[in-house]
């Protein structure tokens, strides 16, 4: 007798959910989904898409397009000049245009006054003659330069007029130079003679300035020279041109100020220098140092007779890349009267101001020429870092910091008496040279800005 399996009610109901799950999971998996879809959006901040803040966004837009209105002239108008620069090659153009005049040793450039401010700028330039007149004397050179500008707030003007040479035999390390200058300027400042003047003391200067000066010197090492030369210098001194400032001659005491009329000087200058950098106009690694020293005395009875004794160091150094450099400079300079003469004031140490080619060490948050006196202390540094490059053009970035202080006597130095100067600004370059020098500083007597069309050291 064959037996029967019987299968139990639990076995099929078992059986019927297994059948019902294979066969029809969407309903389940889609339940499933409902509670939670990992790719469901999720607000961080819920609050910015209520109605009240799109008002808000809404509101701030409208006033943002209103208060561009006053500038969108102006970005158009440079955006159209780009524009029409690119598509005309205007550029191309200009750079063919100088080239040109370089290659028959045309040189223009820039002027800036001593006192430079903001966008104060005149034409000058250099001319080779050797190049421009095609003769091919590689150990003589030759140039002549000049330049006109108008001085800060068009008090006046400035107007230099040059020349210089240079002999230099081929294999001999001797050369003979010399130099020939004339500068008159409208308007100088003058603010008395010490470490403790006032601004309240600022008068007017108008200096004319005769320099002739013939020398030789001697390579005594690939990179080092020793140099002597012979000046003559005439200086004429007026009343400045700067309307509703005193003027030196009315202002000061004209017995207290020796050379404040003018005089003829005759001299003797010798130095020593040494110069390593890896560029002239684009130092990032070397330096330089230079030791002189002078004597003077007058030629027409004004009693004036003194020494004096300068140096400067500068060095460079490559942070990491050639992008970013650190330039150090240290100055220090002291005359001394001799024989019971005396020392004209345009001669005496000066500080203050943004350009050391002017003859007032850098102390940029101070308006230039604002010490004088005997002697002088001076540190000055630079970060520079390369922000921009394209071709030729390269624009550099740079924080500033100064220190200085000037002194009658050595024992009258004092730390608490140093000048500082703070801040930063912008080079701009074309084949290394300086096209635009933008700097603005801050210190005890605020803010001051400048340009120049060439770097500060």
């Amino acid at each position: 007798m064959k037996r029967t399996r019987r299968i139990s009610p639990l076995s099929l109901v078992s059986a019927a959910f297994l059948f019902s799950f294979f066969l029809s999971p969407a309903p389940i998996l889609a339940q499933s989904e409902v509670e939670y879809d990992p790719y469901a959006p999720v607000l961080k901040h819920p609050e910015t898409v209520t109605p009240e803040s799109a008002e808000g966004r809404e509101r701030a837009q409208l006033m943002a397009r209103f208060l561009e209105q006053p500038f969108r002239p102006i970005g158009y108008g440079l955006g159209k000049t780009a524009e029409w620069v690119e598509r005309k090659h205007v550029d191309d153009k200009v750079i063919w245009f100088f080239d040109e005049l370089t290659s028959h040793g045309i040189y223009p450039k820039l002027m800036t006054p001593t006192e430079a401010g903001l966008g104060t700028v005149g034409p000058g330039g250099r001319i080779d003659v050797l190049k421009l007149l095609q003769l091919d004397q590689p150990s003589i050179s030759l140039d002549v330069f000049g330049g006109w500008t108008p001085n800060k707030d068009f008090a006046g003007t400035t107007v230099e007029l040059g020349a210089k040479y240079k002999i230099e035999p081929l294999q001999s390390s001797f050369f003979q130079d010399g130099l020939f200058r004339y500068r008159r300027s409208s308007s100088e400042a003058f603010y008395g003679i010490g470490q403790d003047t006032s601004l309240g003391e600022h008068s007017v200067y108008q200096p004319e300035e005769l320099w002739l000066e013939g020398g030789a010197g001697y390579h005594v090492l690939q990179a080092a020279d020793a140099r002597a030369s012979f000046v003559f210098q005439r200086m004429n001194v007026g009343n400045g041109a700067q309307e509703r400032v005193g003027k030196i001659k009315e202002h000061f005491p004209v017995a207290g100020i020796p050379g404040v009329e003018g005089g003829d000087l005759i001299g003797l200058i010798t130095s020593l220098s040494h110069d390593n950098r890896d560029d002239q106009h684009d130092a990032k690694r070397g330096g330089e140092e230079k030791l002189g020293f002078s004597y003077f005395h007058d030629v027409d009875g004004n009693d004036l007779h003194y020494l004096k004794l300068s140096g400067t160091v500068r060095h460079f150094f490559p942070i990491f890349s050639d992008r970013r450099t650190l330039a150090v400079r240290l100055s220090a300079e002291k005359n001394q009267e001799l024989g019971g003469g005396e020392i004209p004031f345009y001669n005496l140490s000066r500080l203050g101001g943004s350009d050391i080619t002017d003859g007032s060490e850098l102390l940029r948050s101070y308006r230039y020429n604002r010490f004088f006196e005997e002697g002088l202390l001076l540190a000055n540094a630079e970060y520079r870092y390369n922000i921009y490059e394209y071709g030729d053009f390269k624009a550099d970035a740079f924080g500033l910091f100064d220190v200085g202080e000037v002194f009658e006597e050595f024992g009258n130095f004092g730390f608490d008496e140093l000048k500082f100067s703070y801040g930063g600004g912008l080079n701009l370059r074309f084949r290394k040279r300086t096209l635009l020098s933008l700097a603005i500083a801050r210190g005890n007597e605020g803010f001051r800005a400048a340009s120049h069309t060439k770097i500060s050291f």
